[in-house]
C-alpha cells in the first residue's frame, strides 16, 4: 500500500477490499445460478429466436446507457449507494423471474436487472481500482476477478443442481436470496475509504465523458470488449440450448460446463495478474481472446457432454490471462480520467457487445442453424483482436507494451 497511508488506513482499505469481493462473489453467485437457464426456461414457455437472446442478454438494454453514468455519478458521490442499490434491484429483479407467467414478463424482468448490474459492477471494479498500488493494477484486479469469476463460475452448477431436483423457481429463489446478502454485506459493512487513488482521479467528474471516450487507450480497451461481447454474447446465449437440444445433456450439465470454464478463469486471473503487472498486457489480452475464440469454433464438432467439458476446460486455462490485463490498462487510464467513468464505459462495451451479439446469434440460429452461432463468435472476436492490435499501436501505448 501507499507508504502515505496510515496503518489504520491500511486496514480499512483491506477491509474493504475483502467486503467488495465477498460482496462480488454472493451476487455473482446468484446471477450465475440464472442467467444461463434463463433461454432454456423461456424456450419452455414457447419463446424462440431473438426472443431467446433477450433472455439471456436483455438486462444490456438498460445496462448499456446506464453504466458510464452510474460510474461517473460513482466517481462525484462515492461508490457504496451504487454498490448496495444494484444488489438490491438484482433481488427485487428475481422475485420477478417468481411470478412471471410468458416469456415476454420474464424478459422484462431481465432487462430491469440490467440497472442493477450497471450500479453494481463497473463500480465495484471501480472501487478495487482505487485501492490498486501503482504498479500492482494486475494483481489487484486479478485478485478482484477471482471473487467474480468464481461466484459467476459456481453459479451454473447450483442453478442447474436446482433446477434439476426442486425446479426452476427454486433457482429464482435462490438468485434472490444470494443477492439480497450481497446487498446487507455492502449497506452495513463496506467502508467509504478516501485513499490517494481517489484523490489523483478527477473524482469530481471534471473530464467530459466525451474527452474520456477520446482517449485512444480507453477508446482500444472499450473497442476490445465490444467486439468481445459480440462474439460470445451468441455464445454464452446460445450454449445451453445447444446442450439440452442437440446433446440431450440436463441443466446440472449445463451448469458444469460453463462453471468449469468460469472456475477456472477465476483460479487462474490472479496468477495472470501478476503475469499482467511484468510482461505485454496487450499481447497477454491478445493471446487469451485468440485462444478462447479458437475452442469456441470447435464447440459444434462437440458430439457429447465430456468433450464439451474437456474444451471449455482447455479454453478456460487460456482465455482468463486477457482479463486482469484488460482491468489493470483501464485502472491505469481511470487514475488520469476518472475511475468510475472509465470502468463505465470499459464495462458499457462489454454489455453492447453482449446484446448485439445475442441478437444477432438468434437471428444466425434462425436462418442457418445453432451450431453457425458459435463459429459466428469465434470469426468476430479473432476479427476484433487484429482491430485492438492496430488500435494499441495507434495509441502508442507505452513502447514496451507493443513492441
Amino acid at each position: 500500500m501507499n507508504a502515505t497511508l496510515t496503518d489504520q488506513a491500511r486496514l480499512r482499505l483491506s477491509r474493504g477490499f475483502a467486503i467488495i469481493c465477498l460482496a462480488t462473489l454472493m451476487g455473482g453467485l446468484g446471477i450465475g445460478m440464472v442467467s444461463p437457464l434463463l433461454p432454456v426456461f423461456a424456450e419452455e414457455m414457447g419463446a424462440s429466436g431473438i426472443w431467446l437472446g433477450l433472455a439471456f442478454s436483455g438486462f444490456a438494454i438498460t445496462q448499456t446507457p446506464l453504466t458510464p453514468f452510474m460510474g461517473r455519478l460513482s466517481d462525484r458521490f462515492g461508490r457504496k449507494l451504487f454498490l448496495a442499490g444494484g444488489m438490491l434491484i438484482y433481488s427485487l429483479a428475481a422475485l420477478g423471474y417468481v411470478f412471471s407467467p410468458t416469456y415476454q414478463l420474464l424478459t422484462i424482468f431481465r432487462i430491469f436487472s440490467g440497472i442493477g448490474a450497471a450500479m453494481f459492477f463497473p463500480v465495484a471494479f471501480a472501487y478495487v481500482g482505487d485501492l490498486a498500488p501503482r504498479g500492482m493494477e494486475g494483481r489487484y484486479m486479478g485478485l478482484f476477478n477471482v471473487a467474480f469469476l468464481v461466484g459467476w463460475g459456481a453459479g451454473p452448477v447450483l442453478g442447474g443442481l436446482f433446477k434439476d431436483s426442486l425446479g426452476t423457481d427454486a433457482t429464482f429463489w435462490a438468485m434472490m436470496v444470494m443477492s439480497a446478502i450481497a446487498f446487507v454485506v455492502v449497506a452495513l459493512l463496506l467502508p467509504k475509504p478516501r485513499v490517494e487513488a481517489q484523490r489523483e482521479s478527477p473524482s469530481n467528474g471534471g473530464v467530459p465523458m466525451l474527452g474520456v471516450l477520446k482517449d485512444r487507450v480507453v477508446s482500444a480497451i472499450c473497442t476490445f470488449e465490444l467486439i468481445w461481447g459480440l462474439g460470445f454474447g451468441g455464445v454464452f446465449a446460445f450454449l445451453p440450448i445447444f446442450m439440452t437440444d442437440n446433446l440431450g445433456t440436463t441443466a446440472t450439465a449445463v451448469g458444469i460446463v460453463i462453471s468449469t470454464r468460469a472456475i477456472l478463469n477465476g483460479v487462474l486471473v490472479y496468477p495472470y495478474g501478476w503475469l499482467a503487472d511484468r510482461v505485454n498486457r496487450v499481447r497477454l489480452m491478445m493471446l487469451g481472446a485468440t485462444l478462447g475464440a479458437i475452442g469456441t469454433f470447435a464447440v459444434p464438432w462437440m458430439t457429447g457432454f465430456a468433450p464439451l467439458l474437456l474444451l471449455f476446460a482447455i479454453t478456460g486455462l487460456f482465455e482468463s490471462m486477457s482479463v486482469p490485463a484488460g482491468t489493470a490498462i483501464a485502472v491505469e487510464r481511470g487514475r488520469h480520467l476518472g475511475m468510475g467513468s472509465v470502468m463505465g464505459l470499459y464495462s458499457m462495451s462489454w454489455s453492447v457487445g453482449m446484446l448485439i451479439g445475442s441478437v444477432a446469434g438468434g437471428i444466425i440460429q434462425d436462418f442457418s442453424g445453432i451450431e453457425n452461432v458459435f463459429r459466428y463468435g469465434a470469426v468476430v472476436v479473432l476479427f476484433g483482436v487484429g482491430i485492438f492490435y492496430l488500435m494499441m499501436r495507434r495509441a502508442r501505448y507505452a513502447k514496451e507494451t507493443v513492441g
